[in-house]
């Protein structure tokens, strides 16, 4: 069983890696069967749901890519056992149109063994969609 104080940690440097862009230091945070999950409607072309490392791997590329994270702020942290939500705020970038907007987000996040095996994300997929229209 994973602590408490250990989640914590998984969680804090996995947003900071993706702060980064650093795709490599994800790809050890997520387990290799893990499932990272856009939630939104079908008619977004953000809402997505990909599955084991080939997928989630391509997927994450993709949003490093397109949406540079220029600053991030962790509101709040909730764990109960292996699940836990995140609540957070980032000043985003689009690679494709460079339009920089704010935009909250939740994290749902299950971690095993120390390593995320479920991320499910919700934010404004309207909002992230325009940043992806040139």
């Amino acid at each position: 069983m994973t602590s408490r104080d250990q989640i914590e940690r998984t969680l804090r440097d996995a947003y900071a890696a993706r702060q980064r862009g650093d795709l490599d230091a994800i790809g050890q945070i997520f387990a290799p069967h893990a499932r990272f999950q856009m939630a939104g409607s079908s008619a977004s072309p953000v809402a997505t749901l990909a599955a084991g490392a080939g997928q989630y791997r391509a997927l994450l590329a993709g949003m490093i890519k397109t949406f540079e994270v220029l600053d991030y702020q962790i509101a709040s942290i909730l764990i109960d056992g292996s699940k836990a939500a995140v609540q957070w705020r980032a000043k985003m970038r689009s690679a494709i149109t460079g339009e920089t907007v704010e935009m909250d987000l939740c994290d749902m996040i299950e971690i095993e063994d120390g390593q995320i095996v479920s991320f499910c994300e919700f934010c404004d997929t309207a909002l992230a969609a325009r940043l992806m229209r040139q």
